[in-house]
């Protein structure tokens, strides 16, 4: 029985910890996405141009200086990882994504 409450405890402490590692990284999010001058939408279409494909995830990235959105996309069969500066607009990098 003490085994089990200690167990428990544990795992509370544990799962704790992960969900305020978790509401940190939506918290990082959230004000990377307010620095942003364009919207998501705007980065995936501004990615979906740039490479005549269509998106299928997107997200903002809180580990840089600057927001930046980093958009998947699926062109000729072909699958890119395409960084938009989330300031300007602007399409930074196109690269054939090998990570799968």
């Amino acid at each position: 029985m003490k085994l089990a409450a200690k167990s428990a405890i544990a795992a509370l402490l544990v799962g704790g910890t992960a969900t305020a590692g978790l509401a940190m990284a939506d918290t990082e999010d959230a004000r990377a996405l307010a620095d942003a001058k364009i919207t998501l939408t705007e980065a995936i279409e501004a990615a979906e141009a740039h490479t005549n494909g269509k998106a299928y995830e997107a997200q903002i990235e809180d580990d840089s200086f600057s927001p930046e959105f980093e958009v998947g996309i699926v062109a000729d069969n072909t699958v890119y990882e395409v960084r938009v500066n989330g300031e300007t607009g602007e399409v930074l990098s196109s690269r054939e994504d090998h990570d799968d």
